[in-house]
C-alpha cells in the first residue's frame, strides 16, 4: 500500500486544528486547555480530490475537507491514524505552501523541497465508532427536514456567518468557565455565559441568516469559534447535541449538563 498526493499546508494544517479543537473545556470547579484527540483519522475520496481528516472522542466528533491534487495510488487504502503532535512539530519548520504527504503500510511523510519528516502511523482510533457516524450522516441544508443524529432529529436550523458566532463565543469566553448556553427564541439567537459563583454574566445577541424550527436553549462546553468558517449551520434542540456545520466541515457536540 502507498499513497502519495499534494496538499497546501496552510490548509492542511487548518484542517487539523479544526478536528482537534484545541481550547477551554469545562473541568469540574475550573477550565482547562484540551483537545478532542490528539489521535486524527485520515481518509481519501474515491475521486482522489479531497483529504478528510476526522476525530471524536466520548463528547465530540469532527470533521473537515481539504481539496489535494497528484494523487497516486497504489493499492487500497480506507483510513489512516496518527498522532497530531507528532504532524504538528515537524509542520512549524516546513516553509513551502505545497507539502506532498505518503502514507504507507507503517508511516506518514510529509515532504517539501528541502525537508522530510517521517513519523509512524498508529493502529486505532479510540474515537472509531463515533468517527464512522459522522462521517456517514447525511446532511441537506436545503431540505425542509431537519436531519438525525443517533435517536436525535434536530428541531431548529440557524445559519450564521461563521466569524459573527467566533466573536460572540470568544467574547462570552471572557467570563471564564468555558460553559455557554445557546438560546433560540422567536428567531432571536443569542449565547451567554455565567461565572462559577453566578455573579456575572455575559450575552451576545448574533443576527442570523435564517432561522427555522422550534425555539432551543442548551448548553455547552467547547471552544467552537475556532470550528467556524463560511456561513455555518446550527442545528439544534433542547438538551441535546449540537451539529455545527460549513462548506467542508461537521461537528457534533454533546450537551452540558449541569450536575
Amino acid at each position: 500500500m502507498n499513497v502519495k498526493f499534494t496538499v497546501n499546508k496552510k490548509e492542511f494544517e487548518s484542517a487539523l486544528n479544526a478536528v482537534t479543537l484545541k481550547g477551554k473545556y469545562k473541568s469540574s470547579h475550573s477550565s482547562k486547555t484540551a483537545v478532542i484527540s490528539n489521535d486524527v483519522a485520515g481518509a481519501i475520496s474515491d475521486d482522489g480530490t479531497s483529504l478528510t481528516l476526522t476525530n471524536a472522542s466520548d463528547t465530540m466528533a469532527a470533521m473537515c475537507s481539504v481539496a489535494i491534487t497528484d494523487i497516486q495510488r497504489s493499492g487500497s487504502l480506507s483510513m489512516f491514524i496518527f498522532e497530531v503532535e507528532r504532524v504538528q512539530k515537524y509542520l512549524k519548520t516546513f516553509k513551502y505552501d505545497d507539502m506532498h504527504i505518503t502514507i504507507t503500510a507503517s508511516n506518514v511523510i510529509l515532504k517539501t523541497e528541502s525537508q522530510r519528516a517521517q513519523i509512524p502511523l498508529l493502529v486505532e482510533h479510540s474515537g472509531i465508532t463515533a468517527i464512522s457516524k459522522i462521517v456517514g450522516m447525511e446532511v441537506n441544508h436545503a431540505s425542509d427536514e431537519f436531519p438525525t443524529f443517533g435517536r436525535t432529529t434536530f428541531e431548529t436550523k440557524i445559519a450564521v456567518e461563521g466569524n459573527v458566532l467566533a466573536e460572540a463565543i470568544k467574547n462570552c469566553a471572557i467570563v471564564g468557565t468555558a460553559t455557554y448556553r445557546l438560546n433560540v427564541s422567536d428567531e432571536e439567537f443569542s449565547i451567554s455565559s455565567v461565572n462559577f459563583h453566578q455573579t456575572e454574566n455575559y450575552k451576545v445577541t448574533i443576527p442570523v441568516i435564517s432561522c427555522e424550527g422550534e425555539d432551543s436553549t442548551l448548553e455547552f462546553s467547547a471552544p467552537l469559534d475556532k470550528f467556524c468558517s463560511g456561513v455555518m449551520y446550527l442545528y439544534l434542540k433542547d438538551d441535546a447535541p449540537i451539529l455545527l456545520c460549513g462548506a467542508d466541515r461537521k461537528l457534533i457536540v454533546a450537551p452540558y449538563i449541569r450536575g
